[in-house]
């Protein structure tokens, strides 16, 4: 009784806070200029209606904080000239650099040169006749109903009000007052629960985070990336306040382009990396992060992603965790990105024979990965080329001999073997430790500490029939936490030990009981990778004891740490960007086509992971050895040749712009 008044306290306070009247005023619309209304101001939403002298009652209109992605002040001027991107040139002047190392130079010289001139027309942003006008333009895109369906999307809204004769005499004034309400505006549409005195006129607090560094490949799926990135993004940044320097990367210079520049430039000089393609320019970039000497702290740098490819699939899911529509997906993933929080995602480090890999979406064998490779000579077609071959493969159905060895995050019961049962389930948990020849800032301050991954969980204790919390998976939260000393205080641990430590918690419930073990493991960097991977042996030795092997004839394997695989392929429904573990999913041979092609039809909502065909498995560590050296391995949409690989999972060590 005493917490849910608690809650009904907190609500009450929570709401009154949000209806607290930040600003008044009165104002005309613009540019009708006709009547009074009069303005005010909350966290909720900027009300506006009429002033009216008789008794006349007029309808108030209200704006939501949450739908507006920037305000501005009326400015006087016809055409608006906007950046576009700094277009290539055959070759890139270096003379006037005194950088020793070239591709540093070619880096500094190329984000100088001047990006292309973009031009829009006045009455789009509503701009002033006259500098003695002195307003405001909000710009805010709130949902509405599409025509002929019950489905929503959010659609441009643009109101600019400008002040009232009467209300304040002096011109110098009423723009003092005027930019007090833009700037006010500004922050609430960046956070509505920015403190009181950040809203004070006399602080100098910023209304955007900073310059982003744009990323364009203009050849990416059916190859619209800069066209988008002119008409559609251009806009919105501008309305939004965000600082931005675009530039083109991909075929124009050479492959791997945007993994060099990530490697060279000084990336404190920005506050994020947006990427404008696929998926593909993502992996380059991030791969390009994790190869500096820094990377601990550069990895930190949060990175958006605009849909201009023919997959899209971090778009999807980013869109997909923040509650806004798939479609149509440039605007709704532009608006996450001007409204955006740094939120935490996990990687995984994919280990192929002399090299490592960090993939941010997933890994896929058999004919998920044979559809995506062979589907690219479509790439014109978009999405499409998707359906198309999977059309083409499930007729030339192929099976894949191999074994697949995985570390499970509960108790593995195969799917011949899944009875209604009592079980004492061990749900595993880890940390990861390490000795690191490089700086790193995971603990905020200390550089001589070693990198610690942490993985923390809350666990349902609501127990299904087989005894197995939320359906075989704990669920909660991932931290990356720092730390110096080990759990018992002695300090840091010898590189090449590893230990495992068990902390068992009994959760009980009428029927059921749920054990919890944490296990602890250390361990040390391998020779060519930056992180430590306690998880894994060398390819070349046998999986630990406690791993589960299967092996035989497969359709599909797929590993996969993200909701979508593509806008119409909802592949782990269950998935978040940091929830500290694998979805692993498998598909044995003996399916008909028939069924398989019911299987991919399914994808699109999901239905998928209630086929008696998937067997979809939480997983922190898996080992993947084909026998069938045919057809192709991919990593995040980049093909890689049949051979044995392992993969862990690395939580939260990255950072994205999304909505939680």
């Amino acid at each position: 009784m005493t917490l849910a008044w608690s809650h009904d306290f907190l609500g009450f306070k929570m709401a009154a806070l949000m209806d607290q009247v930040l600003l008044e005023g009165e104002f005309m619309l613009f540019p009708k200029k006709k009547g009074i209304y009069k303005l005010t101001l909350t966290r909720r939403g900027l009300y506006y209606s009429p002033v009216s002298n008789s008794n006349t009652v007029y309808e108030e209109k209200c704006i939501l904080i949450s739908d507006i992605v920037g305000c501005r002040c009326l400015e006087k001027g016809g055409n608006v000239t906007l950046q576009g991107a700094i277009l290539p040139t055959p070759s890139l002047p270096t003379s006037s650099s005194t950088d020793s190392n070239p591709k540093t130079k070619d880096a500094k010289v190329y984000l100088q040169k001047e990006p292309e001139h973009l031009t829009f027309p006045s009455n789009y942003f509503l701009r002033a006749p006259d500098s003695d006008t002195c307003g405001f333009v909000v710009y805010a895109y709130p949902f509405k109903k599409k025509l002929f369906s019950s489905k929503t999307t959010r659609s441009r809204l643009v109101v600019a009000f400008e002040m009232a004769h009467s209300s304040v005499d002096l011109l110098e004034e009423k723009k003092k007052e005027t930019l007090k309400w833009q700037k006010v505006i500004s922050l609430l549409a960046r956070d509505p629960h920015i403190a009181k005195e950040a809203l004070d006129t006399s602080s100098s607090v910023q209304t955007s985070q900073g310059k982003l560094l744009v990323l364009i490949n203009p050849h990416s799926g059916p190859g619209k990336a800069y066209t988008i990135f002119k008409s559609e993004i251009v806009p919105m940044l501008y309305e939004a306040n965000i600082p931005y320097t675009a530039v083109i990367t991909g075929k124009y210079y050479h492959a791997g382009h945007a993994s060099e520049l990530m490697k060279e430039i000084c990336l404190s000089d920005w506050y994020g990396v947006v990427i404008v393609s696929g998926d593909g320019l993502i992996f380059e970039t991030i791969n390009g992060i994790m190869q500096r000497d820094d990377w601990a702290t550069s990895i930190n740098v949060p990175i958006g992603c605009l849909p201009g490819g023919s997959g899209n699939a971090l778009c999807c899911s980013i869109n997909y965790a923040a509650g806004e529509p798939l479609d149509p997906m440039v605007l709704h993933s532009t608006f996450i990105l001007a409204k955006h929080r740094v939120v935490p995602m996990d990687l995984v480090i994919v280990q192929i024979p002399n090299r490592s890999i960090f993939s941010f979406l997933s890994v896929t064998w058999g004919i998920m990965a044979d559809i995506d490779y062979e589907s690219e000579r479509y790439r014109n077609l978009g999405e499409a080329r998707f359906t198309l071959g999977a059309i083409k493969r499930i007729v030339s159905l192929r099976t894949y001999r191999g074994r697949i060895s995985f570390l499970p995050v509960a108790e593995y019961t195969p799917n011949e073997m899944m009875k209604p049962k009592k079980v004492l389930t061990k749900v595993r948990r880890f940390s990861l430790r390490s000795r690191s020849s490089s700086k790193n800032t995971l603990d905020n301050g200390d550089s001589e500490s070693s990198p610690r991954l942490t993985t923390k969980r809350s666990f349902n204790t609501e127990i299904s029939e087989n005894g197995l919390a939320d359906g075989n998976q704990p669920c909660g939260e991932v931290g990356l936490v720092g730390t110096r000393k080990t759990e018992d205080g002695s300090g840091d641990m010898t590189p090449n030990t590893q230990r495992v430590d068990s902390d068992n918690m009994i959760i009980l419930s009428e029927t059921q009981e749920l054990r919890v073990e944490k296990e602890t493991y250390s361990g040390k960097k391998s020779d060519f990778s930056p992180v430590p991977t306690p998880l894994l042996l060398p390819l070349n030795q046998d999986v630990p004891e406690n791993w589960v092997q299967l092996e035989g004839g497969f359709v599909l394997i797929a590993a996969v740490y993200q909701t979508h695989l593509g806008s119409d392929m909802l592949a782990a429904p269950e998935a978040h960007l940091c929830d500290g573990h694998i979805n692993l999913m498998m598909v044995r041979e003996g399916i008909s086509r028939n069924a398989l092609l019911n299987l991919f039809l399914s994808f699109g909502q999901g239905g998928h992971v209630h086929s008696p065909y998937v067997e979809s498995i939480k997983v922190l560590a898996f080992r993947l050895e084909p026998e069938t050296k045919t057809g192709n391995i991919m990593i995040d949409g980049e093909r890689f040749e049949p051979c044995s690989l392992q993969a862990q999972i690395l939580p939260g060590l990255a950072r994205v712009m999304a909505i939680k």
